[in-house]
């Protein structure tokens, strides 16, 4: 269940930053597909334990991975300069929430130059109240933005649902003067 609430964090944060520029709902889709692809090698879990424990973190937390991914995406966006940029940027606000956040498994972000790996002394536990602190405001800054602009994450995999969930949330909060 912790795993599943900071992979929500890691979809938020892309969200709220995907939201602060004025670019298409495709665009702002790829910004938070950056946020939240470093774990897709948590496919590697249908394998073994071990394997993904030997491979988590290092792929697609990587450098190389961050620069490819952007890239990609920055090819398939409307607006490929700010795009590419902004899903840098997730993708590192990704591994900043790994650093911090969780437990202290090391990031080998050189890889394959490198395995070595970084990791963040003063790191919180999964279970910690920073990590609830930072999932709270996460929410709270979705929620504005749903409540602001009428629009959430979900408008990335089904847009019409997105609109009715708006909408119904704005037929029951009060009227804003």
């Amino acid at each position: 269940m912790l795993d599943a609430t900071h992979f929500l964090t890691h979809l938020g944060l892309s969200w709220i930053l995907a939201n602060l520029w004025d670019v298409s709902r495709k665009d702002r889709c790829l910004i938070v597909l950056a946020g939240i692809l470093p774990d897709f090698e948590g496919i590697t879990l249908l394998w073994s334990k071990e394997t993904f424990l030997s491979i988590h973190r290092v792929v697609g937390h990587s450098l190389l991975s961050g620069v490819a991914l952007s890239l990609v995406l920055a090819l398939r966006a409307d607006a490929r300069w700010v795009t590419g940029a902004l899903a840098l940027v997730s993708f590192h606000l990704h591994l900043v929430l790994d650093l911090v956040g969780t437990g202290g498994l090391p990031i080998q972000y050189f890889w394959p130059i490198s395995r070595q790996g970084w990791t963040y002394p003063d790191h919180w536990v999964l279970a910690s109240w920073q990590n609830g602190l930072v999932m709270i405001v996460t929410l709270l800054g979705v929620l504005a933005i749903a409540w602001r602009r009428g629009r959430t994450p979900v408008e990335c995999v089904w847009p019409r649902a997105d609109r009715r969930l708006v909408e119904g949330a704005r037929l029951r909060a009060p009227t804003r003067s």
